[in-house]
């Protein structure tokens, strides 16, 4: 018995409708956009193609494609307009929207949006959105991100990001300035490099805010910035002495009333205890362990792997009452600070040593000023290692089969480096840049591999050599280049990887200085 088909889907009616009687109900064109030639158009000609719309159980007639002839007709005055109206479910309906407005006024990202959510509400699954709407799931998952931002459903409808981007520009909801920082990369391959940047910019604040509240509640004066010269209100601590006429150390100060010092806070480089999170003197660090765990340290060393490098906010104090302090100091500070000589000086101070002091610290502020610059450029350098080593295993060591020039670069490498295999911390790397599940080492997923994985073979061994390398790059690659690192770079380059500002600098492309420079500007 054949079933009747006609009797469960009827055909659809062509009917003229009055534009105004027409519900045009939820559409993922958040703007009709009604230009003047368009309604020019509509005014001449009028609707020549038939809008489509639905009837509903109550006899009221809604909107499935045409909102723009629609509410022309009803700018316009039109009397009726053709319309075919037939039944659908509200899948199909938004479905056939978003395909057939992308022929014609395209969709903002924020109208797209807004029809993927439109989709997951109404129960249809996120792969089937993505397979009916011929994009990919990571879209569909960053409509869902994107929707419940204003300021990210802002850009996408003003075409200033794209959806996936939107999902990182969430993230920095409530900082302007981070958000207009990804506006002006939006849409060019130094997005990711920018959101990694301005992450590892946000951790640093907040690390510096902790700090801060810490000095602050236990009484110091925080300064936001470093006293100069003539500034008598904070004096510096490298010529005090106590009362008893003895340097000051840090830890002398923290003894003290903290009513008495302010800090201003630094950023700096330093070695902790894995364990204990105490501060480790690099010097008492034997480097020549990093590579290997089994290997002793030398006599009066500790081994690397006890240690690990962090930046912190460390305090520089400055002392801003040293009377009730019970400070003393050189006469030409005294001098120098408006002081009572007989009170707080060393008369014992010979000539010349306000002139030497201000060399000094003219000195000072140079190395200051360079420090700042090597952290400053070690911090990109660390936010391109996160970008780079996602890009190589989400882009590059996912694949069946190696990337071009894969044969050619392993060849080069192992002939000139032969030593790579034996670098412990490359081993430990290459199961995250493969993307191998928990605990799966690289040998075991040779060994499940078939007789016919030649390709992924080749690709499992191209990246247990990408991880030595990368394990070798350290964040102060821009320094010293190393030609590994260099044709490491290339290779991914080659390969499609956007380089980041600092690694041009490793490539010689681009000057550290001009990249600091302009890390500055964008801070």
């Amino acid at each position: 018995m054949t079933t009747n088909t006609a009797s469960t889907t009827a055909a659809p009616e062509l009917l003229h409708l009055d534009p105004n009687e027409i519900e045009v109900g939820a559409n993922v064109r958040f703007d009709p956009r009604l230009d003047r030639d368009f309604l020019a158009s509509i005014e001449e000609h009028g609707v020549l193609a038939p809008v489509t719309a639905v009837r509903l159980e109550d006899g009221s007639v809604t909107l499935r494609d045409g909102q723009r002839r629609t509410q022309a007709a009803r700018q316009l005055g039109l009397a009726t307009i053709p319309v075919y109206v037939h039944q659908a479910t509200s899948r199909h309906r938004v479905i056939e929207q978003m395909v057939l407005n992308n022929h014609r006024a395209e969709l903002t990202a924020g109208e797209r949006a807004r029809g993927i959510n439109q989709l997951l509400l109404d129960g249809v699954s996120m792969t089937k959105v993505a397979k009916e709407l011929s994009i990919t799931k990571d879209a569909v998952a960053a409509a869902t991100v994107a929707i419940e931002s204003e300021t990210a459903m802002g850009a996408l409808d003003t075409g200033q990001l794209n959806l996936v981007e939107a999902t990182s520009f969430v993230e920095f909801d409530g900082d302007e300035a981070a958000q207009a920082e990804l506006i002006k990369v939006a849409g060019t391959d130094q997005f990711d490099h920018r959101v990694a940047q301005l992450r590892a910019e946000r951790e640093d604040r907040r690390r510096y805010q902790e700090t801060a509240a810490t000095f602050s509640a236990k009484g110091y004066t925080v300064l936001d910035r470093r006293p100069g010269w003539s500034d008598k209100a904070y004096i510096p601590t490298n010529y005090l002495r106590d009362a008893d006429g003895k340097t000051l150390t840090d830890e002398a100060i923290a003894a003290m009333d903290p009513q008495h010092w302010a800090v201003v806070l630094e950023s700096e480089d330093v070695y902790l205890d894995v364990t204990t999170g105490e501060s480790v003197n690099e010097h008492d660090i034997d480097f020549d362990t990093a590579d290997d765990p089994t290997l002793e340290p030398a006599e009066g060393y500790r081994h690397a792997r006890t240690v690990t490098e962090t930046t912190v906010w460390s305090p520089e104090f400055y002392c801003c009452n040293p009377r009730v302090a019970e400070i003393t100091m050189p006469d030409w500070a005294a001098r120098q600070y408006g002081f009572d000589a007989d009170r707080l000086a060393d008369a014992s101070d010979p000539d010349g040593a306000a002139e030497r002091e201000r060399a000094r610290q003219a000195e000072a502020d140079k190395e200051r000023a360079e420090r700042r610059k090597l952290i400053a450029l070690n911090k990109l350098g660390e936010a391109a290692a996160t970008v780079r080593r996602e890009w190589v295993r989400d882009k590059l060591l996912s694949r069946k089969t190696a990337p071009k020039g894969a044969a050619l670069y392993l060849a080069e490498v192992i002939v000139t480096r032969a030593d790579l295999f034996n670098d412990y911390h490359g081993q430990k790397l290459a199961p995250e840049l493969l993307g191998l599940p928990d605990n799966e080492t690289a040998k075991m997923a040779v060994a499940k591999l078939p007789a016919t994985g030649d390709g992924r073979a080749l690709v499992i061994l191209l990246g247990m050599v990408l991880a030595t390398t990368e394990a070798r790059t350290a964040k102060d690659a821009w320094r010293a280049p190393q030609d590994i690192t260099k044709t490491y770079l290339r290779f991914l380059e080659d390969n499609g990887y956007p380089l980041s500002d600092i690694e041009q600098v490793i490539l010689g492309k681009r000057k550290a200085e001009t990249v600091y420079r302009q890390a500055c500007k964008e801070d």
